[in-house]
């Protein structure tokens, strides 16, 4: 080494200010500040670009009084990790886990990589714009009250402060949409339907269960003597007997030959398999369209409606909380309506004199101003108004019956 490089002053090695490498060559990155109060932090951040990132943003919060430990120390929680720790949690509590589980896939796919707090209503409302191009307002309903109770959840767990579905609106649902089966229909479903499911089917028709109701009943909840079955656990959380028919009767009995144990289901058959595989393929070969399982216990409710059934038993049979949902079947029965208008003619059975309400107009005057409203008992009783001596009633007048 000659004189001229031993005079040169040798250059240190620049070092940044902030950022660290814990372990030489590791690749990851850490970041020291102090607060304003001096008090040291260390951050583990990973690569050193964005070490030194987080390093001049945590000058700035400082700076700006904006910095709060407590946050930074939080630990963030992906949707998809969520999603599957609730339903671990739930599984055994959640009545239909798989529409549950169904949801919870559908969410994973759409934004599970993000975090819990990263995830805003604007993030939402896309999926569901997008969704709801593919299933109906309903489901996407269904998958949004999911979410909501998922972040309800996680929010009590401390796991984010605030739940982004609440900000997003629902879709308006067409609760009012009644598709039944008619005669003709229902004799190409049951030529299509395997011999052995089309009790199923029948079944329903005549009890007009949900179909949880009809495929989670048990051979103890049948009471033969009297004709009734038992619903333990109903849409609504409440128990409620349901009156059986010669043909449900005539199903159960047959069923019954083959054995039956109290404790055992009455149709062992898992009914989202027997949906899929057996009546949906069953209803294309008809060539039925726009008809789901629900819609046989709508034919049961519009059936007894055009037979004159009255609402509020139908509402009974059908399980309904409120007749709201029963009147939806109200059309199908006009009939009832013309028999109560007439009833207001019919004079066979109204045995007392019926008091009549007639206009007398005064000779020679204007009806606005002397029009009167006079009464009295009927054409049997010798009982007149003082005032119908004075007066002529038109005859193309006629009289109004109350």
């Amino acid at each position: 080494m000659d004189n001229d490089e031993r005079s040169k002053p040798r250059k240190r090695k620049h070092r940044e200010r902030g950022v660290f490498e814990k372990a030489p060559g590791s690749g990851v990155w850490w970041v020291r500040y102090a607060d304003e109060s001096g008090q040291l932090h260390r951050e583990k951040v990973g690569a050193k670009g964005l070490a030194k990132e987080v390093y001049r943003k945590r000058k700035t919060q400082i700076r700006e009084g904006k910095f709060f430990p407590e946050q930074i120390r939080r630990k963030e929680t992906a949707l998809a990790t969520a999603i599957d720790d609730y339903l671990d949690r739930k599984e055994h509590q959640l009545r239909h886990f798989y529409h549950y589980r169904r949801h919870g896939r559908n969410w994973k796919e759409a934004l599970g990589s993000r975090t819990l707090r990263s995830i805003q209503p604007a993030d939402i409302e896309a999926y569901v714009t997008e969704r709801a191009k593919k299933v109906a307002p309903a489901t996407v309903n269904r998958e949004l009250a999911f979410l909501k109770t998922l972040y309800s959840d996680a929010v009590s767990n401390g796991k984010t402060e605030t739940n982004p579905v609440k900000r997003v609106k629902l879709f308006k649902e067409n609760n009012a949409r009644v598709r039944w089966l008619s005669e003709k229909e229902e004799e190409k479903l049951f030529e299509q339907l395997p011999g052995r499911y089309d009790i199923l089917v029948r079944f329903a028709f005549n009890t007009g269960l949900r179909q949880s109701e009809q495929f989670g009943l048990l051979w103890e909840d049948v009471d033969f003597g009297n004709g009734v079955v038992t619903v333990t656990q109903s849409k609504h959380g409440e128990a409620r007997k349901v009156p059986l028919n010669q043909d449900s009767l005539r199903v159960l009995e047959l069923l019954r030959a083959f054995g039956e144990s109290k404790k055992a289901r009455i149709f062992p058959v898992n009914a989202h398999n027997f949906y899929n595989r057996i009546f949906k393929p069953a209803l294309e070969r008809a060539k039925i369209e726009d008809f789901v399982w629900h819609d046989l216990r709508h034919t049961f409710g519009s059936r007894l409606a055009m037979k004159g059934v009255p609402i509020l038993t139908i509402k009974e049979l059908m399980g309904h909380k409120t007749l709201t949902m029963t009147l939806r079947y109200a059309h199908l029965a006009p009939s009832h309506l013309r028999d109560a208008i007439e009833k207001l003619t019919d004079t066979t059975t109204d045995t007392k004199p019926r008091k009549r309400f007639v206009v007398l107009r005064g000779k020679g005057r204007k009806p606005k101003e002397t029009g009167r409203k006079v009464w009295w008992a009927g054409s049997e009783s010798n009982t007149r108004h003082k005032d119908f001596q004075s007066f002529a009633l038109p005859t193309e007048l006629p009289a109004h019956r109350l």
